[in-house]
C-alpha cells in the first residue's frame, strides 16, 4: 500500500540502528516538506519516540528537523532511559526474593527485551513488567509480592475471576511507587496449543542486578510478541510491535531454529497471525541482505496479511481488532464461537462494562443494547471484512 513521506520515514527511524545504506533514504526523505507534528504525534502513539529520536539525531541533515520536534522527542529518549532504569531497579528485589524463595523467573516481553535485544536501554519503552512464573508458585510469588509492598489494582474483575478467565493474576502495583507488574502463569488466554512447559525447558539465563532470571529462547521470544500483538490492540503500538520482532530476529540471528519455530506454530491454533505478522516484519523491516525471514518457506495468508497492512498503517480505517481472532480462526466453528464470546462475553465483563451488578436483571437489557452498540459501530467493519475477504 502507498505510505506517506511521514510513515516512510518513522519506518526507516524504529530499531536499534539505521543501516548504511538506508540513512540516504532518511535524508532524502528529511529534506522533503513533512507534517512534523503528524510524525511526532504518531511516534508519541506507537511508543517509539525514543527510537525516533535517537535515529534522527544520528543523520546528517537532522539540522532539517524542527528544533521544538527534536526537543520533545529528546525529552522522550532521555525519559525512557530515567523510566527503564527505575523500573529495572525496582525488579531486582523481586527477582532476588524469589530466587531465595526457589521460585524460576522468566523475563517477558519489554523487561526482556530493552537491555539486550535494543543494547540502549533508552530505545524500547516498556509500561510495566510481565514476569512469568510456573502455576504452582503463585502462592509464594503472591507473598514474595505483598511482603515488597504490592497490592492488586482496585478492579471489578476478581483474583479468581483472572485465575478462571486469564493467563495472569490482577496487575500489581507499589503503594508508593508508580510501578505496575503483571505476573503470568501463561502466555495467553485460551492456550491456542501452546505448552508453555517446554519454554521452561528451552529457557536461557541472563542477569539482572546479578541475579540470574530466565528469559525465552529466541523461539519462544518471536511468537510471544507475535501473540501480543495478535491478541492486542492492532491500532495501538503496532510499530513497536512489529520493530520487537523484527529487533529480536536480528539480535538472535544466527541462534534462531526456524523447523523447532515453524513446528511450533503449526501445533497452535494460530499460524495465520503469526507468519502474516512476520510477513509484515520482513516486508518493512528486514534488510533483504540480512535474510532474517524465511519468508519462501512460510504458508502467509496473502489476503489475511493486506488486511493487517491496511490496519496498521492506514489512520482511517476502520477498527478490525474486535473481531481479527475471529478471522484469523481456521474453521467456520471457531469463527462462531469467537463471534458469539465476543457479542456475548461474560456477566462478569459485562457488570464491568455497563457498571452494573452481575447479579442485577439489568444485564439482560444490557446484552440486547450491546447488539445494538455493536451494530452501530462495526457494521462498515462487517461490509468491508466480508468484501475483502471475497475480493482480496
Amino acid at each position: 500500500m502507498d505510505l506517506s513521506n511521514e510513515q516512510k520515514l518513522l519506518l526507516l527511524c524504529v530499531g536499534a540502528g539505521i543501516p548504511g545504506e538506508k540513512t540516504s533514504v532518511v535524508n532524502a526523505i528529511a529534506l522533503l516538506p513533512l507534517n512534523w507534528d503528524e510524525l511526532l504525534n504518531t511516534a508519541a502513539s506507537q511508543q517509539i519516540a525514543p527510537m525516533v529520536y535517537k535515529r534522527l539525531k544520528e543523520i546528517p541533515e537532522k539540522a532539517r528537523v524542527p528544533q521544538e520536534i527534536m526537543g520533545k522527542l529528546k525529552t522522550a529518549y532521555h525519559g525512557n532511559i530515567a523510566r527503564n532504569m527505575y523500573l529495572y531497579s525496582e525488579l531486582v528485589p523481586i527477582l532476588r526474593l524469589c530466587k531465595e524463595q526457589e521460585v524460576d523467573v522468566m523475563l517477558l516481553k519489554g523487561a526482556a527485551l530493552a537491555g539486550t535485544v535494543y543494547g540502549d536501554i533508552g530505545l524500547r519503552k516498556m509500561g510495566d513488567i510481565d514476569l512469568l512464573v510456573r502455576p504452582e508458585s503463585l502462592p509464594v510469588v503472591k507473598e514474595v509480592m505483598s511482603g515488597l509492598g504490592y497490592a492488586f489494582i482496585s478492579t471489578a474483575r476478581s483474583e479468581e475471576w483472572y485465575k478462571q478467565n486469564h493467563f495472569h493474576l490482577p496487575p500489581y502495583v507499589h503503594k508508593e511507587k508508580p510501578v505496575v507488574i503483571e505476573i503470568h502463569w501463561h502466555v495467553c488466554q485460551d492456550y491456542i496449543g501452546i505448552d508453555v512447559k517446554n519454554w521452561w525447558k528451552r529457557a536461557g539465563i541472563q542477569e539482572r542486578g546479578g541475579v540470574p532470571v530466565f528469559v525465552p529462547s529466541p523461539e519462544d521470544m518471536v511468537l510471544h510478541l507475535c501473540l501480543s500483538m495478535f491478541h492486542g490492540n492492532y491500532k495501538s503500538a503496532t510499530l513497536r510491535g512489529l520493530c520487537d520482532i523484527h529487533e529480536t530476529l536480528r539480535h538472535f540471528s544466527n541462534q534462531i531454529n526456524w523447523e523447532l519455530f515453524c513446528e511450533t506454530v503449526e501445533r497452535s491454533e494460530i499460524s495465520r497471525p503469526v507468519y502474516s505478522l512476520l510477513y509484515l516484519v520482513w516486508k518493512y523491516f528486514d534488510n533483504r541482505e540480512q535474510r532474517l525471514l524465511p519468508i519462501e518457506q512460510m504458508p502467509v495468508d496473502s489476503n489475511f496479511s493486506v488486511l493487517l497492512e491496511e490496519i496498521t498503517f492506514d489512520p482511517g480505517s476502520i477498527s478490525y481488532a474486535v473481531f481479527m481472532r475471529a478471522l484469523s480462526a481456521d474453521t467456520v466453528w471457531k469463527k462462531t464461537r469467537l463471534v458469539f464470546s465476543e457479542i456475548f462475553p461474560s456477566r462478569e465483563r459485562m457488570s464491568e462494562r455497563y457498571s452494573t451488578g452481575p447479579a442485577s436483571a439489568k444485564i439482560y437489557f444490557y446484552y440486547a443494547y450491546r447488539l445494538f452498540e455493536l451494530a452501530v459501530k462495526y457494521w462498515r467493519a462487517f461490509f468491508e471484512m466480508f468484501y475483502f475477504r471475497k475480493t482480496g
